[in-house]
C-alpha cells in the first residue's frame, strides 16, 4: 500500500520535478520530550529511575542536538550503545525509544539521538553531510564518558543507514542494523516501481549498499513481512559486508515489530552477536 502511495505521488509531481525531500526526513518536532517508561511489553518497560534528563549537545555554532541517556538496571553494564532512530519519529516516540528500553532490558547503557531538525533539536533541514556531524558530536559525548572498548551502534529504518556511515568512519566494537534499505536510490526505485534517478527523491545517497562493503562486525536484522524496506535490502547488505556478520530474518515481522516478533530469541540474538566482540564481564 505504501509502495503504490508514493507511485502516486511521485506521478504526480513529475510535471513541475519538485523533489521528495519531505518524504525521507519526515521530521516530528515538540518543545518537550516525554519519555514513557512503560512499552507494550515486560521487554520494552522499565523504571523511570533509568531515564536520565534529556542533555543537549552543541554541534557547531549554529546547530545542537538533544540526546537522553538510558541506564541498565544492573551496573556496571555489559556494554553501552548508541541508538540511532528512523526517519518520522523523534526519539521519544514510543516506537523509537522501545527499542531503547529493550535493549537497556538486556544489560546495556544506551545514549539515543536526535538528529538536527528532530525533536527539540535545532530546527534545520536535515542532510547526509549535516547528520554525519551531529553523530559525530554524540559520539564525542558517548566516548568521553564511556570510552570506546565496549561501545556498539544500533540503527533502525533511516537510522540503520545513519548508524552505517558512523561505523564507515567511527568502527565500534559491534553494529546492529535493524529494517536496513539499500540506497536512496535503490530504494526508491523499488517503492515506487520506477527508475527514477536517486537525486530524484533527495540530494542525499545514503549508499549504505557501498559504505557496508568497508564494513563487518554487523548484525542485520529484517521482517519477512515488512512491505516498506523490504527484507531484500538487509540480504542485498549481508551480501556485502566484510566478515563476521550474521542476518536474521523474522517470520511475521513488518518494519516495526522485530523484537517482539522474535520474543525470548531477541536477547538470545543481541547478546549472542554482541558478546562476540564485548565479552561479558569476568565474575
Amino acid at each position: 500500500m505504501k509502495r503504490a502511495a508514493l507511485a502516486v505521488l511521485a506521478v504526480a509531481m513529475l510535471p513541475g520535478c519538485f523533489k521528495l525531500d519531505p518524504f525521507l526526513y519526515a521530521r516530528q518536532r515538540t518543545d518537550h520530550y516525554v519519555f514513557n517508561p512503560q512499552g507494550v511489553d515486560a521487554a520494552s518497560t522499565i523504571d523511570v529511575g533509568q531515564i536520565d534528563e534529556p542533555v543537549a549537545i552543541q554541534v557547531n555554532g549554529e546547530v545542537q542536538i538533544w540526546t537522553v541517556y538510558v541506564r541498565a538496571t544492573a551496573q556496571p553494564p555489559r556494554g553501552y550503545g548508541i541508538f540511532f532512530h528512523g526517519n518520522g519519529p523523534h526519539m521519544a516516540n514510543d516506537g523509537q525509544f522501545g527499542h531503547v528500553k529493550r535493549l537497556a532490558n538486556l544489560g546495556y547503557d544506551v545514549l539515543a539521538v536526535d538528529y538536527r531538525g528532530y525533536g527539540m533539536s535545532t530546527d534545520v533541514e536535515p542532510t547526509e553531510v549535516g547528520i554525519e556531524e551531529d553523530t559525530r558530536a554524540a559520539l564525542a559525548s558517548m566516548t568521553a564518558r564511556v570510552g570506546t572498548d565496549r561501545l556498539f551502534y544500533y540503527g533502525h529504518s533511516l537510522g540503520a543507514a545513519i548508524a552505517l556511515q558512523r561505523a564507515s568512519i567511527d568502527p565500534p566494537r559491534a553494529l546492529v542494523m535493524e529494517s536496513a534499505f539499500a540506497s536512496i536510490q535503490e530504494f526508491e526505485g523499488d517503492a515506487t516501481l520506477m527508475d527514477f534517478p536517486d537525486d530524484y527523491v533527495a540530494w542525499d545517497s545514503w549508499a549504505s549498499s557501498t559504505r557496508i562493503q568497508s564494513v563487518g562486525r554487523v548484525l542485520f536484522l529484517h521482517g519477512l513481512a515488512d512491505d516498506y524496506v523490504r527484507p531484500e535490502f538487509s540480504e542485498r547488505l549481508y551480501q556485502r559486508a566484510q566478515d563476521p556478520k550474521q542476518l536474521v530474518l523474522v517470520e511475521g515481522a513488518d518494519h516495526g515489530t522485530v523484537a517482539a516478533k522474535l520474543g525470548d530469541q531477541y536477547a538470545v540474538t543481541i547478546h549472542g552477536w554482541i558478546d562476540q566482540f564485548i565479552p561479558p564481564w569476568a565474575g
